[in-house]
């Protein structure tokens, strides 16, 4: 006589936590991985605006150097456009103690707003640069005559004499050199400002 063996009957409850416990890990990796990519999406916006950022720092460095360079006497003999707007407004502002101050926008000679005048070009952009504008606006300050103690100034023999107190008229004249600077992506303005106090000497 043949001994029967009993059947072992499968649940069906077993395949269906077996295929729910696939579906929730499937959702949890499809979750982590979005995360991820919406992660590393704002990486790469944050290190393009940071990119842009330095650039426009960068610019607004540059207006100084150009000032300072232009401001320079040997070399504003050889000035032309803007430049030589430069110079005729420091040449303005020398004439005229009352415009001491305050600060004059280069390009116009009116009271200087930020950003408010022709973008002066800054650098050259390397590559396709239709989507990249940038430059500085400059504005202009005659402090005054630089204060320099303990030492003699004069234009010939005899004429020394200490800068002590008073304003001396040989003394070396202080300026205020503002540089503000605009870089524009895709619609996205970047600015920075820069300031810099300069003096020359008598002219």
């Amino acid at each position: 006589m043949r001994r029967s063996e009993p059947i072992l009957a499968r649940s069906p409850q077993t395949g269906a936590i077996t295929i729910m416990v696939a579906l929730l890990l499937l959702v949890l990796l499809t979750i982590s991985a979005v995360g991820m990519s919406r992660n590393s999406f704002r990486e790469v916006v944050a290190s393009g605006f940071s990119r842009q950022g330095a650039m426009a720092e960068d610019v607004a460095n540059s207006g100084l150097e150009w000032s300072m360079y232009w401001m320079d006497l040997g070399n504003s003999q050889g000035a032309s456009g803007t430049a030589l707007s430069m110079v005729n407004e420091k040449a303005t502002l020398l004439a005229n103690d009352s415009m001491s101050g305050v600060a004059y926008d280069i390009t116009t000679g009116n009271l200087y707003t930020p950003g408010g005048s022709t973008l002066q070009t800054a650098m050259e952009v390397p590559g396709p640069s239709a989507a990249v504008t940038e430059g500085f606006t400059i504005g202009l300050t005659r402090m005054g005559k630089l204060p320099v103690m303990g030492m003699s100034q004069g234009v010939g023999q005899g004429a020394y004499t200490p800068a002590a107190g008073s304003i001396n008229l040989q003394a070396p004249d202080l300026w205020a050199v503002r540089s503000d600077a605009q870089v524009v992506q895709g619609g996205v303005t970047f600015t920075h400002a820069s300031e810099a106090w300069i003096s020359t000497p008598v002219q």
